[in-house]
């Protein structure tokens, strides 16, 4: 492991000014649960590391102006335990709940799991089914970005390398919405997702029908999918298990897995449809 200078910043300003710094290539750790396990293995060789841990401002779970805010820093157990999320947005405390063992969420951070990129992030779904925003701030500057957005590939983002994740934030579900994570791994909690996604409904006025649906679904694409056509054949139809289990046809037809150590395409082909019924229809 080479040598690489580490400094751990106590405000947004300070850790902006390191963003600034000079040098070949700068790395953000919070948690570090991905990162240390890329120094240790030799995959990265970063000239800084800045530890974003003790900036207060990027933490915390709140409601702004009609929207659900996360701080970047805020740890997965946190929003799986979080009562404001279970109560308005439950599929990311859910999704939450399901990365790794309690020691990884307690030192994991939404930001960490949001940025590293990985086609099989448990979170992402999520947020992207709720319609998620990235804050993200440079120097004399903020933007925003659809979360769904913001990757380019695996491990590839929009980020750009003078930019800090500093929150993430969706409109508050209203009463006529509900949803339902859900997830394939060897070992249940503890794997690598072979499939997971997400689901966002709205019902109408008679809550027999579905007025909205975002569906997004994650390990079945080199990025998080929103698979709209079947949103849209969804929309304005009866609530029934013979309406979804057509759309899952759709849901199938539009993603691109891969097979890999953990499943064969196909496999995630067919579990895909198969686990959006089970979840919707339950």
């Amino acid at each position: 492991m080479k040598k690489f200078k580490y400094v751990k910043p106590k405000t947004i300003e300070e850790a902006l000014g390191y963003l600034d710094d000079n040098v070949n290539e700068k790395k953000v750790i919070a948690g570090g649960t991905d990162l240390m396990v890329k120094l240790k293995n030799n995959k990265i060789a970063p000239d800084l590391i800045i530890d974003i841990s003790e900036i207060e401002t990027l933490k915390g779970i709140y409601r702004k102006d009609g929207f659900i805010v996360i701080g970047a820093a805020t740890t997965l157990t946190e929003i799986a335990e979080s009562a404001l999320l279970k109560k308005y947005c439950p599929i990311l405390p859910q999704a939450a709940a399901s990365i790794g063992a309690a020691q990884i969420r307690n030192r994991g951070t939404i930001g960490g799991n949001v940025s590293n990129a990985s086609p099989s992030a448990d979170t992402v779904p999520a947020l992207v089914a709720l319609g998620a925003e990235a804050t993200l701030m440079s120097r004399g500057q903020e933007r925003k970005i659809p979360l769904e957005e913001i990757y380019v590939g695996p491990g590839k983002t929009l980020i750009k390398p003078n930019e800090l994740l500093i929150s993430l934030s969706f409109p508050e579900p209203k009463e006529s919405m509900g949803g339902v994570f859900f997830k394939l791994g060897k070992r249940k909690a503890q794997a690598i997702s072979i499939v997971n996604g997400a689901v966002q409904i709205t019902v109408d006025d008679s809550r027999s029908r579905f007025k909205d649906v975002h569906i997004a679904l994650g390990a079945v694409a080199p990025t998080v999918l929103r698979i709209r056509e079947a949103e849209e054949s969804l929309r304005d139809r009866e609530i029934s298990c013979e309406n979804i289990k057509k759309v899952a046809e759709i849901v199938k037809s539009k993603i691109s897995p891969i097979t890999d150590v953990r499943a064969t395409a196909e496999y995630r082909r067919e579990v895909s449809g198969n686990l959006f019924i089970q979840a919707v229809c339950d």
